[in-house]
């Protein structure tokens, strides 16, 4: 019986074998429905059903017939053609030949109710170390704008500000099929252009310029988006002009004006507003150089209102105004490119703000009120060109530049009491701090690139660089600090009066050259070398006031130095690529000089650092639809300036900042990897992302208070720093109830040294988010968005080991766009926060923010659009940020734009290819 079933079953497997082997025809016709038009070049894609690999791809012939051969079997069989919806079928081929008849495509213009047998197309790609979201396989309401699109793909969240971060790192560039669109600010294309338009949104980590052409990674990566426009989006001119009012204190006004052609795109934008929906991206405000950003500081952040990428941390009222200019061209039979943009940014800000700490100490506690109230002004002219010049088939010349101005102006009061753990009074201060400059920067690259040989696998790069960026700051401190005995009187006092100037520049020279050397098809080796010297110079100086006149310079809080950073680093990259698997792996040696000049003290320090950036990748596809990606990184950083200068900074007096001199450079080890799939048949995706850093002798803060409440900081070097992050991100189509689920757990931490009073303290802190989002729309009717983010965050310190923080904050999202009869639009969303409390006397900051709109379309052409609208409904906006330290813990209280009602026009023009479509 045994060798009978073994027969059998070898005879079914050699049938089945060979059943599979036979070749079987497939054959069809492509024309249009309405007009029977032959569509010309429609392509047509054959899958094995069983693991989606592409068997045959082809294209329609001139009268719109097909015909393919491939072995039998069963087939996804997708046709498709520029601006009309795709056909998707699923196909079993035999021997017989199978003759599909006519096959008749959509427009999308004419896509009513139409049920044409059809799957979604598999979402999420993974190609290399790019992941690409196919537009059209998410449902967003209509008269989407990319940012709406952005906000349901997985894995990628949008704050209110439409800052972008995906796989735990902030998006800082997003560009139009490859060009800049209006220079640095990735809003400028998410909140101005429309989703339809766009065909794939594709996610990676842009390199350096440096890198990109000559192959030598320099470490320097940015996350990016890349947006993949449809074909018939790319001609014409298209825009939007509106404004809006609430006849009182807030409005906005908006105008964009597009032109695109295939080999150019043009356009202005203008802006003005009162609602902090318009302001300044982060990039922006931090090139003003009045933006913190804290590093390796094993924090926790939990913001109501944006977060700290946010353009203005919706602290205060803005107004703002903004305009930008664009233009990118491509010409030339080889297709050179120039990208250039002007940006003018204009704000004023006003806030208060209470902000409440708790400093955790070695043998006690104490605890810091913080009344602020804020006035700034700030103003910058960018102008930005890119030109990719193909001199001819084997020579490029790219040459970019940038440079910017900006003046900026701000006045600060604030009031501060600091108490002890009985709640007695230890110090009052009360400060006042003006303060006005100007800056401006300019950089400039040169590439060239020599292909030598006819495959473009030998090539020669050399390239030179320059940098310039200067400061200048005038301004006034006036401050007075009592400090209290025991029995609450105060025992001593502080008074400080002087004026503050600051003269502060850098430039920096950088030289390279590389050659890649093909060692066979499939292996090459890169040989590189860089030279770079840079000089920075600061002259800070503080002159106390005497006989009414501030004339007499400070030595103790004034310094003038000079650092100069010269470095040769050469290195080689050893590359291996097949269909399947690619290698890289890469090796380079610095040698850095650095010298450090006091010039009121007529003193030099100099030291020299051997310093070695290892990097290695491996790609692996292991299926038609999957991709593994591992990434290592080794850079080493460099202590900054004001890290070393071993100055006192009274700004602020009871928060004193020393140099450190013996500062060494850090090395940082970075790993991460991504895994991806998709099915076709099933329409389920799966992503997962990790990463994990590491820091030798990482930069760390040494802090010192004394029973006064004065605390003095300086930066040290540390071991044993590191910091982890993880995303899983999971979905497919619920199709009983034609619901769209997804499901993304992150989880993230970290490992933090640092020192308090003379005493380690090691802070490990981390937090859990299962996300949940599901989204159902029907066209033209009806779109709902639900989200659910639910985080758990905990923290550590060894400096008091009874003391842990945990803390849940929950967050719901629903959004509701429903379209009725005759024009009128109903859109609302909801935006609930629950934060659990630290301690049961703290006051509740839960918030239920409601908003709601009512759109109506008007005249005949539907272009303009009338909008009433109500911001905060509930008048619940909370400006509320909570920050949680190795050794503190701060929340903060601000002034935020709340409830206000909006009425609004809104016109919209539009004349490409896609005219013809439903207008949002």
């Amino acid at each position: 019986m045994k060798k009978t079933a073994a027969f059998l079953t070898i005879i079914c497997a050699f049938l089945c074998a060979y059943s599979y082997g036979q070749e079987s025809v497939v054959k069809g016709n492509v024309t249009d429905t309405v007009s029977k038009q032959h569509l010309y070049n429609a392509v047509i894609t054959l899958q094995r059903a069983k693991d989606s690999v592409l068997v045959k791809y082809l294209r329609a012939d001139v009268k719109g017939n097909f015909e393919a051969k491939v072995p039998a079997g069963k087939y996804l069989m997708m046709v498709s053609y520029p601006g009309y919806v795709e056909m998707i079928d699923t196909v079993v081929l035999s021997q017989t030949p199978l003759d599909m008849g006519r096959i008749a495509l959509n427009t999308k213009a004419h896509l009513l109710q139409e049920v044409i047998v059809k799957q979604t197309i598999a979402p999420i790609r993974i190609k290399g170390d790019t992941t690409i979201y196919m537009a059209d396989s998410f449902r967003v309401k209509p008269g989407a704008t990319v940012e709406d699109l952005l906000k349901v793909l997985p894995g990628m969240t949008v704050n209110s500000k439409g800052e972008i971060t995906t796989q735990g790192q902030k998006v800082q560039k997003v560009y139009v099929d490859g060009d800049e669109f209006f220079g640095d600010d990735p809003t400028m294309a998410t909140q101005n252009l429309n989703s339809k338009d766009v065909a794939q949104v594709q996610v990676f980590d842009k390199k350096s310029d440096q890198a990109t052409l000559t192959g030598i990674d320099d470490g320097e990566k940015q996350k990016a988006i890349n947006l993949v426009m449809k074909e018939d989006a790319k001609k014409g001119y298209f825009g939007k002009v509106e404004a809006g009012t609430d006849f009182n204190k807030y409005y906005q006004a908006k105008a964009t004006a597009n032109r695109f052609t295939s080999t150019m795109k043009a356009g202005a934008y203008l802006t003005a507003d009162r609602t902090g929906r318009n302001g300044m991206s982060w990039e922006e405000m931090q090139d003003f150089g009045n933006v913190t950003t804290v590093m390796d500081g094993g924090d926790m952040y939990m913001y109501s209102e944006g977060d700290e990428f946010s353009s203005y941390n919706t602290q205060g009222i803005p107004e703002n105004l903004q305009g930008s200019l664009m233009y990118n061209k491509k010409f030339g039979k080889l297709k050179s490119n120039i990208t250039n943009n002007y940006t003018y940014n204009h704000q004023n800000l006003a806030g208060e703000s209470l902000t409440e700490s708790t400093y955790i100490l070695p043998d006690s506690v104490y605890y810091n009120n913080l009344y602020q109230q804020n006035k700034s002004s700030r103003l910058k002219h960018t102008i930005n060109t890119k030109n990719e010049l193909k001199l001819d088939s084997s020579t490029t010349l790219t040459i970019n530049a940038r440079g910017s101005w900006g003046r900026s102006e701000q006045n600060s009061l604030r009031n501060g009491e600091y108490l002890n753990s009985k709640f007695d009074t230890v110090n009052t201060s009360r400060r006042n701090n003006y303060s006005k400059g100007d800056n401006s920067a300019l950089k400039a690259d040169i590439f060239l690139k020599k292909t030598l040989n006819k495959a473009g696998t030998r090539s020669f790069t050399i390239s030179t660089g320059f940098t310039r960026n200067t400061s200048n700051s005038d301004g006034y401190l006036t401050n007075r600090t009592d400090y209290y005995n025991p029995a609450g009187f105060i025992d001593s006092s502080q008074l400080i009066d002087q004026r503050k100037t600051g003269e502060n520049s850098s430039s920096s020279i950088q030289a390279l050259a590389s050659y890649i050397q093909p060692l066979s098809k499939k292996m090459s080796l890169n040989l590189n070398y860089t030279f770079n010297t840079s000089n920075s110079e600061q002259d800070s100086r503080s002159f106390e006031k005497k006989a009414g006149k501030y004339d007499s310079l400070n030595l103790l809080f004034s310094n003038h130095f000079k650092y100069v950073n010269t470095s040769h680093r050469g290195g080689l990259t050893f590359n291996y690529i097949n269909k399947k698997v690619t290698v890289r792996a890469g090796l380079a040696v610095q040698e850095l000089s650095l010298k450090q000049t006091n010039i009121y003290k007529d003193s030099s320090f100099a030291r020299d650092f051997t310093n070695f950036f290892p990097s290695a990748n491996f790609r692996w596809k292991f299926s038609q639809t999957g991709n593994f990606n591992l990434n290592y990184n080794g850079n080493t950083q460099q202590p900054s300036l004001s890290q070393l200068q071993p100055i006192l900074n009274n700004i602020d007096p009871l928060n004193l900042t020393i140099g450190n001199p013996n500062l060494k450079p850090a090395f940082r080890h970075s790993f991460s990897l991504n895994l991806g799939e998709y099915k076709v048949l099933t329409n389920r995706n799966i992503y997962f992302y990790a990463s994990y850093n590491f820091t030798e002798n990482a930069f760390t803060s040494r802090s010192d208070v004394d029973d006064k409440g004065k605390r003095t900081n300086q930066t040290v070097n540390v071991g044993g720093n590191y910091d982890y992050y993880t995303q899983l991100s999971y979905g497919r189509q619920i199709k009983a109830l034609k619901l769209d689920f997804s499901f993304g757990p992150r989880f993230n931490g970290s490992r933090y040294k640092s020192f308090i009073n003379s005493k380690e303290n090691v802070t490990n802190s981390y937090s859990i988010t299962p996300s949940l989002s599901l989204n159902k729309s029907v066209e033209k009717k009806f779109y709902a968005w639900l989200s659910y983010n639910p985080t758990f965050n905990h923290s550590e310190s060894s400096v008091n080991s009874g003391s842990v923080t945990e803390y849940w904050i929950q967050t719901i999202y629903f959004e509701l766009n429903v379209s009725a009869v005759k024009g009128w639009v109903l859109n609302t969303d909801i935006d609930a926060n629950f934060r659990q409390k630290l301690s049961a006397s703290e006051r509740s900051t839960n918030a239920f923010i409601w908003n709601a709109s009512l759109e109506k379309k008007l005249f005949k052409k539907q272009d303009i659009t009338a909008i009433f609208s109500v911001n905060d409904i509930l008048n619940q906006r909370i400006g509320f940020s909570r920050s949680i330290n190795s050794n503190f813990i701060t929340q903060n209280t601000y002034t935020t734009v709340g409830n206000y009602v909006m009425l609004s026009l809104r016109w919209k023009f539009n004349k490409n290819k896609k005219q013809n479509e439903d207008e949002d």
